[in-house]
């Protein structure tokens, strides 16, 4: 197991070098909608605990965590981000033995209702709306090498859609968490490795248009549409767990935008009661025209585990702070059979 580790942790590193922070594709990613979190744990704390993370929340921000699952369990979580935005997400997860752990998750997008518009009507006042649909389903494998050391996999169809255009992708999540690190007791190391996969390319009829060739004569003409990649990421994380608290910092390298240090602390009290916050910096030169470019900053949430019939449940709420639009509130519920 030690030796699969050694190949496993340089493969990740190797891999997020090779995929993440290329600078010259900022601004030209598709399926931006991997990107909205999940969970109100991991948003408090800014997506900066990526160590000790476990169950299905983390599946979105280090699949490895759902090897920490032993038991059959499903979370749903429901967050509102702004304007008629709202983002959910659906998971169950079980143990299969010494054979690890499956996850399966949904995540859909509502973007409320937006007017059709047209050539002819291109305020959109002739009354009709559509609803694009934004989804995100994932199967995710995570096992234990040790008590230690956990690897996770996830699988992804990304799939978008509008009137007459849909665009879908296939997606991995590869992720490690390993503590001990540095034989310091209460010190970890995760990577995760987000979004490595296929184009994103929309195709349907509503990229067809009718246009007058040079004979004169009038035909359909299919709009070809971009191939963009996904946004991937590359993260690099450190927690330090001591006395009810877990201290935790990420690097985010990006290939579409500027990459990100995040910060996060939780402190547990009677292994019930859960306080979090967590902030957010985008690393920008000091003379940078883009200093607004982190859209949530700072966060703060709480929790609540709670035994009742047997059944352990969770209860997380966050508080996401923004300057440019209402604060935004993530909620969370979690069952453990």
């Amino acid at each position: 197991m030690i030796k699969t580790l050694k190949i496993v942790l340089p493969s990740v590193l190797a891999l997020g070098v090779l995929f993440g922070g290329d600078e010259s594709r900022i601004g030209t990613s598709g399926g931006n909608q991997v990107l909205v979190p999940v969970g109100a744990r991991g948003i408090a704390m800014a997506g900066s605990e990526r160590v000790f993370s476990g169950g299905l929340e983390s599946i979105y921000w280090n699949p490895a965590g759902l090897a920490r699952n032993t038991n059959t369990s499903a979370l749903a979580t429901s967050m509102d981000m702004f304007g008629d935005v709202g983002v959910n997400y659906f998971g169950v997860s079980s143990s299969v033995g010494q054979t690890g752990a499956l996850g399966v998750t949904v995540k859909t997008i509502d973007m409320g209702d937006i007017p059709v518009t047209t050539v002819q009507d291109m305020d959109g006042v002739g009354g009709g709306t559509y609803k694009p649909t934004l989804s995100t389903f994932g199967l995710t494998y995570a096992n234990a090498f040790s008590d230690r050391a956990f690897f996770g996999v996830t699988g992804k169809l990304v799939y978008e859609s509008i009137p007459r255009a849909s665009a879908s992708a296939l997606a991995l999540d590869i992720g490690v968490q390993y503590t001990g690190f540095a034989n310091i007791e209460g010190l970890g190391l995760a990577l995760a490795l987000m979004n490595i996969g296929t184009d994103m390319n929309y195709s349907g009829s509503g990229l067809t248009t009718q246009a007058t060739g040079s004979d004169g004569v009038q035909d359909f003409y299919n709009s070809e549409a971009s191939h963009d990649k996904l946004p991937s990421t590359y993260n690099m994380s450190l927690s330090y767990s001591v006395s009810g608290a877990i201290l935790g910092m990420t690097y985010t390298s990006h290939n579409f935008s500027y990459d990100e240090l995040n910060f996060g602390a939780e402190y547990t009290i009677n292994d019930m009661i859960y306080l979090r916050g967590g902030l957010t910096s985008a690393l920008l030169e000091e003379d940078s025209a883009n200093k607004d470019e982190t859209l949530f900053s700072t966060n703060f949430g709480a929790g609540l585990k709670y035994a009742l019939y047997g059944v352990n449940m969770v209860v997380d709420y966050t508080y996401r702070g923004t300057d440019s639009f209402d604060p935004s509130s993530v909620l969370s519920l979690g069952l453990l059979f």
